[in-house]
């Protein structure tokens, strides 16, 4: 019995290394406000735990709507026994503490050794020696050197000029430095990272036209299943907005305007193929392989094929569920995260979206308006919602 549970500050916690890290009030508030968002993605049968019991409400009310058979549990220790298989958005060894705290047996649990050694594997460094392998110098391109003192990093930025630095472990833009004006400004950046973490990964800011990634899943045996493409949105400094709701076809259909249909199969099986070292290294779970479209300097188009691999569950893959689930067939919708100043400005948001537009539902499907995936909270900034897009 599988029992998932939203944690996205998984990466700062690898970062951290302890069982004891105690997430940023801001990254709380937003493990508190989507709670529920494992209903979207959570198989038949399967299980979400959440504490909020007004979320438990909702949950029950989309679970009717949308005819979903996932369960909401807001106490652990009934469900806790060595059968029980639990479903984190991302492993780190606080995730393993609280889950013993709550009851679930250690057997049942990844070991502290194994933890270790997820840590490594889920680390850019490991995602930058694969992007060796990928980049051909036609098509694919990318770079990413990993750097260990801060004269490496200040010739790093000599040499290139415009780079971004990015932290071993983090997610969702943060972690990052952009070095656009000179070293200097990042240097105090660069010399935290070193002493806290013990490296970071540097590359030539691109210039960027599309972000987007291919997802896959580890299966028990071991095999690598590409499972579908991402289209997402980031902002200026690579923090995540949102993904478009599309299927493959409207997503290869989009593509043509950079990269030729036939491409898709070639970086599907290429990219596949690499990944098999997580899987050796006895990983099983979903794996995010976000990429970038740029511009090249002769004007045409080249694809930066591994930005980073996220070993862990991610908003990519809730965009393929929501697809497949919940969105009308044939329709193209938006994905957002969006976060407010103030609760206040949430709940008016929140309004304004009901009355402007208004989830339309048909035989268990989102045909038109905007949708919240999550409830409003009384505390609340951040709001999930899926959104149908027109034309």
């Amino acid at each position: 019995m599988k029992i998932h549970y939203f944690n996205p500050d998984t990466d700062l916690a690898l970062a951290c290394n302890g069982g004891h890290y105690i997430a940023p009030e801001q990254v709380r508030g937003m493990m508190r406000d989507l709670a529920l968002l494992p209903l979207w993605y959570a198989g038949v049968g399967e299980k979400v735990w959440i504490a909020d019991r007004k979320a438990m409400d909702y949950a029950s009310q989309m679970s009717l709507l949308f005819g979903m058979k996932v369960e909401v549990v807001p106490d652990l220790a009934p469900q806790a026994d060595e059968g029980v298989e639990m479903v984190p958005w991302g492993w780190n060894p606080a995730v393993r503490q609280l889950f013993l705290k709550h009851g679930v047996p250690a057997a049942a649990l990844p070991s502290a050794d194994w933890l270790e050694t997820y840590r490594r594997l889920a680390s850019r460094q490991t995602s930058a020696g694969l992007l060796q392998s990928l980049a051909d110098g036609g098509l694919y391109k990318g770079e990413a050197e990993v750097l260990h003192t801060l004269d490496e990093c200040r010739a790093y930025a000599a040499s290139r000029g415009a780079v971004v630095f990015k932290a071993p472990w983090s997610s969702s833009g943060k972690g990052l430095c952009w070095c656009r004006n000179g070293f200097a400004l990042s240097a105090d950046w660069c010399g935290k990272v070193l002493r806290e973490q013990g490296m970071l990964v540097a590359s030539p800011i691109y210039n960027k036209v599309e972000d987007f990634a291919l997802e896959f899943e580890a299966d028990e045996a071991g095999k690598i299943c590409f499972i579908g493409y991402s289209l997402f949105k980031t902002d200026g400094r690579g923090r995540y907005q949102g993904n478009r709701v599309l299927s493959a076809e409207a997503f290869e259909v989009y593509m043509e305007r950079y990269v030729g249909r036939t491409e898709w199969v070639r970086l599907q099986t290429v990219v596949g193929r690499l990944l098999g070292c997580y899987t050796e290294a006895g990983y099983r779970g979903p794996l995010g392989v976000d990429m970038m479209v740029c511009r090249s300097e002769d004007g045409g188009y080249f694809i930066h094929p591994m930005v980073e691999v996220n070993l862990r569950m991610n908003m990519g893959i809730v965009a393929l569920r929501l697809a497949e689930r919940i969105l009308g067939r044939g329709l193209t919708g938006e994905f957002t995260i969006r976060h407010y100043a103030s609760n206040e400005a949430l709940r008016e948001a929140s309004l304004h979206g009901l009355h402007g537009a208004p989830p339309v539902v048909r035989e268990g499907r989102l045909v038109a308006g905007s949708l919240p995936l999550v409830p409003v909270a009384s505390v609340g900034r951040c709001m999930a919602v899926l959104s149908v897009l027109p034309g």
